[in-house]
């Protein structure tokens, strides 16, 4: 399927001059199949964990606010939208600017997500566009977590961020759900400070270390992606 999805990459860059949204993972294996002047990286903000590739002229990107009288949260969003059946490749960075979500997407699946995303979580939600130039004042805003874990394997992690037991955790990785540092990782993987890791359908978070030992563990921080 990953052969599949980087041909179809270099496809649409060649024949329409740009790329959808590419995660970091597929950026990689897209890279090593091209010269480095057969393509552009736009960045949609400085670190954004989605990318677009172009030949020549950036692509027309949009930002809309995706406007709820009631607070939402990111893992809530993303969960909504992937029981729509939407691809990764159809959407870009959900991000969270002053209490609000924003949502990157390309002209041609607006109308789509105008359509179909229209609740999160029995909320009533609205897609409204908003100026590129309110990135100006996007700052990454973090949860902080802590959480008392056995050991520092990445399985242990995810099982107590998620509440799930050993043999659905071993799921999330066979289904290559757990991504660390943008690739598809071993279970018995242990992380380090800094590292970044994400769980479909609950969220991008990135490890802090250890807070506290303890007589069976220790207690670790995670700095959760708002």
């Amino acid at each position: 399927m990953k052969n599949y999805n980087v041909e179809k990459i270099i496809d649409s860059i060649n024949n329409r001059g740009y790329s959808n949204f590419i995660n970091q993972v597929l950026l990689k294996e897209v890279k090593g199949k091209l010269k480095k002047n057969e393509y552009k990286i736009y960045n949609l903000y400085e670190d954004s964990n989605k990318v677009i590739l172009y030949k020549k002229d950036i692509p027309l990107i949009k930002l809309f606010k995706i406007d709820c009288k009631v607070e939402l949260r990111h893992q809530d969003i993303m969960g909504t939208i992937y029981s729509l059946g939407t691809n990764d490749d159809m959407f870009g960075d959900i991000i969270k600017i002053d209490n609000s979500y924003y949502l990157f997407l390309l002209p041609s699946m607006e109308e789509y997500f105008k359509y179909n995303l229209v609740e999160v979580k029995h909320q009533k939600v609205d897609l409204i566009e908003v100026d590129l130039n309110i990135l100006e004042r996007f700052k990454q805003e973090y949860d902080v977590l802590e959480y008392n874990v056995s050991s520092l394997r990445i399985d242990n992690i995810v099982s107590s961020i998620t509440n799930s037991s050993r043999n659905k955790v071993l799921d999330y990785f066979s289904n290559e759900d757990v991504l660390l540092n943008y690739e598809v990782v071993k279970n018995t993987r242990e992380l380090n400070i800094g590292d970044i890791f994400s769980i479909r359908r609950y969220g991008k978070y990135k490890y802090n270390g250890i807070k506290k030992n303890t007589k069976k563990g220790f207690i670790i921080e995670i700095l959760m992606y708002k």
